[in-house]
C-alpha cells in the first residue's frame, strides 16, 4: 500500500475522532482484513449520528480534498438518504491514488447488523457490539434458488434470439448476466451466501469452479459466444442441481430441457468438450 494512504487515513481518523457528530470508524476490504499489497487502496467507513448525517454528507468532498489531496475524480456510489460510498481519485505528488470512503447513519449501521472487519475507534460501543455478535448462518430460501435458476434459463433463451440476429453486444450482455447468476449459485453452494461482488467472491471458490467459470470470458464473436454458451449451460446445470440436492428442492429440469431444445433448434452448437 502506498505510504501516503496510511498517512491520509490517520489524518481522517484524527479529524472524525474530534467531530462529536461521528460515532466511530471502521475499515473493510483488504485493509480491514489485513491482507493489503502494494496495489491496495483504503476502504474506510464513518458512522454518523442520524441528525447530523446530511450536514456531514454535504462536507465530504471538500473535507476529503483537504485530508487526502487534490481530487481528480469524485464518484458517489450506492447513494441513499442515510448511506453513501465516495470513491475518489486524488493526487499525491506525481502519484494518483484511490480511496473508498463510506458514511452511514447510526440507525442504518445498527439495522444492517454487519460486523466491521476492523474497528478504528468507537465512541459509544455500538461498533464493537455489532462486531461481537454471533451471526447465524443465512437460511437459503428455496424460492430464491428457483428464481436464480429461472433467471439463468430465461437469459440463456435470449441468447438464441441474439444468435439468430448475430447481435454480438447483446450476446455479451446476456453472457454477463449468466455469469453473475451462476456465480451466485456457486456461492450459495459453497458458502451459503450469494456473495457481494462476483469479482471478489470468485477467488474464494474452489479452484475447479474458478476454471469452469472462465468459460464466460472466452467470447469475442457470435460464434465464440455460442461455443462458450454450450459449455456454460452444462456447468450451470451441474451446479444448480447440486444446490437443489443440498437444499432438498426438486430441480426444475423441464425449464432446462425446454431452453436447450429451443437453442438447438436455432442451430447453436452443442458442447465440444467436457466442462
Amino acid at each position: 500500500m502506498h505510504p501516503f494512504l496510511l498517512a491520509a487515513l490517520a489524518a481522517a481518523e484524527a479529524h472524525f475522532r474530534a467531530d462529536a457528530r461521528c460515532v466511530g470508524m471502521y475499515l473493510h476490504g483488504s485493509i480491514g482484513r489485513g491482507d493489503t499489497d502494494a496495489y491496495s487502496d483504503i476502504d474506510v467507513c464513518a458512522v454518523i449520528e442520524d441528525a447530523h448525517y446530511p450536514a456531514v454528507k454535504a462536507e465530504m468532498r471538500e473535507l476529503c480534498g483537504k485530508l487526502f489531496g487534490p481530487i481528480v475524480a469524485w464518484l458517489p456510489e450506492g447513494e441513499r438518504p442515510n448511506y453513501c460510498n465516495y470513491a475518489f481519485l486524488f493526487k499525491n505528488g506525481d502519484d494518483l491514488l484511490l480511496t473508498d470512503f463510506d458514511i452511514i447513519s447510526r440507525s442504518l449501521f445498527v439495522e444492517r447488523n454487519q460486523p466491521p472487519d476492523r474497528v478504528l475507534w468507537d465512541r459509544t460501543g455500538i461498533l464493537h457490539e455489532v462486531a461481537a455478535k454471533v451471526h447465524p448462518k443465512t437460511t437459503v430460501a428455496a424460492e430464491r434458488v428457483l428464481r436464480l435458476i429461472d433467471t439463468f434459463w430465461v437469459y440463456a433463451y435470449l441468447d438464441g434470439k441474439y444468435w439468430c440476429r448475430q447481435d454480438l453486444y447483446k450476446l455479451l450482455y446476456v453472457q454477463e448476466t449468466l455469469l453473475r447468476t451462476h456465480a451466485r449459485v456457486l456461492n450459495l453452494l459453497h458458502r451459503e451466501s450469494e456473495g457481494s461482488w462476483w469479482a471478489g467472491d470468485m477467488a474464494k471458490l474452489p479452484a475447479r469452479d474458478q476454471r469452469r467459470m472462465r468459460v464466460y470470458f472466452s467470447a469475442a464473436t457470435p460464434a465464440a459466444v455460442a461455443r462458450s454458451l454450450a459449455r456454460s449451460l452444462d456447468a450451470f446445470a451441474e451446479d444448480a442441481r447440486l444446490l437443489c440436492q443440498q437444499l432438498h428442492v426438486p430441480y426444475p429440469a423441464e425449464r432446462e430441457t425446454a431452453v436447450r431444445k429451443h437453442l438447438h433448434a436455432l442451430g447453436l452448437p452443442k458442447p465440444t468438450r467436457k466442462v
